[in-house]
């Protein structure tokens, strides 16, 4: 069963729209235990905000919290951030969380150029420093996913 969501948390849509949350549950390579999640925002300013107070609330459900919780919020919002400054106007901006054992993974998705800009290199100096591990897929139609790794457990 599907949660209700706050109306105060800047999610629009139905099913299947921008601003969906989707949640899936199974299990993915190497992880025995799946929690994955999605989310899908216009590209406007409040998105990186939306963003930080929903990956917070999911990762924070799963039990995790502290500075790891944080992190993945800090890291997020920075993604996210990057992505509504490079989007078109009416772009959109989808977040994909996967919660493991041992692991927190965030991969975000939106329109990006092949050359970082000053902005984008800010945003993926901060996650090279502060995550495990991290990288970039280019995806059809322009959109680029910049994706991060946080270890849960030492």
């Amino acid at each position: 069963m599907r949660p209700a969501r706050p109306a105060e948390d800047g999610i629009v849509g139905h099913p299947g729209a921008v601003g969906d949350v989707h949640y899936l549950s199974g299990a993915r390579s190497g992880c025995e235990h799946a929690s994955d999640h999605e989310l899908t925002l216009r590209a406007e300013s409040a998105a990186p905000r939306v963003a930080r107070h929903w990956v917070m609330r999911v990762v924070a459900a799963a039990g995790i919290g502290g500075s790891i919780n944080q992190l993945v919020e800090v890291l997020t919002a920075e993604l996210v951030s990057d992505a509504v400054r490079l989007a078109d106007e009416d772009g959109q901006v989808r977040v994909r969380l996967r919660i493991c054992q041992d692991d927190v993974w965030v991969a975000v998705t939106g329109r990006r150029p092949d050359a970082p800009t000053r902005s984008s290199a800010t945003s993926l100096a901060l996650v090279e420093v502060l995550s495990n591990a991290w990288g970039t897929l280019p995806q059809p139609d322009g959109e680029r996913t910049v994706w991060f790794d946080v270890e849960v457990a030492g």
